[in-house]
């Protein structure tokens, strides 16, 4: 059996956090910027498996409590296997980014593109709305887990 645990310095949910708090800075800094959400989206789904690595039963039962967990879920399972396509993944209609342009009109950056969320009739009501920028979900879900991840 291996004895390899974390990566380097990140050892411990908290570190997780720390990271995720780096990658939500980056997606607020480029809301456009797909490759800041996958990393962070893709972080904070394995929070979870950091805090319970030997009980998928009790990661399930987490990830299934709360409508801004379920989402996170299916957004990191959709951008990691390119299609979220287990059952429980019930979450997200699509992901896009909004233009005010036709892509190669101006020069990239030149307006800020958000990143959109549209989620499904089962998760929009938890959000009150349809639709959610990406920096703003990911700013409640730093805010979820730095509020709840372990703190040793």
């Amino acid at each position: 059996m291996s004895n390899f645990k974390g990566f380097a310095e990140l050892r411990a949910p908290r570190d997780l956090v720390k990271k995720l708090e780096y990658d939500l800075a980056r997606v607020v800094k480029s809301p456009q910027d797909q490759y800041a959400a996958f990393d962070f989206f893709v972080t904070a789904e394995h929070i979870v498996d950091w805090i319970h690595p030997h009980s998928r039963n009790e990661r399930e039962k987490i990830r299934s409590t709360l409508s801004i967990l379920k989402i996170t879920s299916h957004l990191a399972n959709g951008v990691k296997h390119f299609e979220a396509t287990a059952k429980h993944h019930q979450s997200v209609k699509a992901v896009e980014k909004t233009r005010y342009v036709e892509t190669g009109y101006v020069e990239e950056g030149y307006f800020e593109d958000h990143l959109i969320v549209h989620l499904t009739e089962e998760e929009k009501s938890s959000f009150d709305q349809s639709s959610i920028k990406v920096s703003d979900l990911a700013k409640q879900v730093y805010d979820y887990w730095n509020s709840n991840a372990p703190q040793a």
